[in-house]
């Protein structure tokens, strides 16, 4: 299994406490003296080796990244940290790091993590990792979702459809409800949480964007070319600059039809929403 943890978040959610220069994902919010993005790491050790974990990050918090993983991964590899010269949402910021998989890798599954959530039953997250690995060997896009214990109206939502294996085909997917469409939710077992937790092998990943976001992966394999390669700074830079920003959830999951949730059970926070 292969890691990515997307790190650009600016924190202004949680403002005062969080700000644009130093967000929440670099403070210690959580239950330890490590930061949430240190958390996140450390939630991976018994899963997947270090040499197999990618983080992409702004420039803004380049050196703050540096630090906080050499704390955790001495050997950390500078190639392995994908720092974007501008923000422009999920979609290419995974794109990136799927693009720098190894070929001889990229029929393992790849799980996507943001770096700012609080997840307080780590050992149900790992149960969960390996379920997902279910799925994704089998060719879905997998997505988690949080089993409600409230009404919340500052999250989507995720329907569950046909059950399969483990989990469930993804019926569809819910913006923001209101407060008695929340409670309607809550009441069901078909809702949960849309947790932005991703898992699908590198391949599935790169075939999906083909199907459904062929110019974004146009561009980056245009760049690609006369042996220039995607850590190239100023490669990366023109690419960022011709792009518009696209949430992975848009550009991919509201059109596939190979989408999966898999509810879970973690005490999961995204601390700020």
């Amino acid at each position: 299994m292969i890691a990515m943890i997307l790190a650009g978040g600016t924190g202004t959610r949680l403002w005062p406490y969080s700000r644009s220069m130093t967000p929440k994902q670099f403070l210690n919010l959580g239950s330890t003296h490590e930061s949430l993005f240190q958390e996140t790491c450390r939630r991976l050790e018994t899963l997947i080796d270090p040499e197999k974990i990618y983080v992409v990050g702004s420039a803004s918090h380049e050196g703050e990244l540096q630090q906080q993983m050499a704390q955790i991964y001495p050997d950390f590899r500078p190639e392995q940290l994908l720092i974007e010269p501008l923000s422009r949402n999920t979609a290419p910021a995974i794109l990136w790091g799927i693009l720098q998989i190894p070929e001889n890798q990229r029929s393992e599954p790849v799980v996507i993590l943001a770096s700012d959530h609080l997840i307080k039953a780590p050992e149900h997250f790992i149960g969960a990792l390996k379920n997902a690995e279910t799925l994704a060997s089998s060719g879905y896009l997998v997505t988690f979702g949080i089993r409600p214990d409230r009404p919340e109206t500052g999250y989507g939502y995720i329907k569950a459809g046909e059950a399969l294996e483990v989990g469930f085909k993804v019926a569809n997917f819910v913006e923001k409800p209101d407060q008695s469409t929340a409670e309607s939710y809550l009441e069901s077992s078909d809702y949960t949480w849309n947790a932005s937790i991703f898992m699908a092998t590198a391949e599935t990943w790169l075939d999906e964007f083909r199907n459904h976001a062929p110019g974004l992966l146009a561009v980056f394999e245009n760049a690609m070319v006369d042996g220039k390669e995607l850590a190239d700074l100023e490669v990366i830079r023109n690419i960022y600059q011709s792009i518009e920003s696209e949430s992975i959830d848009y550009a991919l999951f509201e059109k596939s039809k190979r989408v999966a949730v898999l509810p879970v059970d973690m005490e999961w926070s995204d601390l700020g929403s």
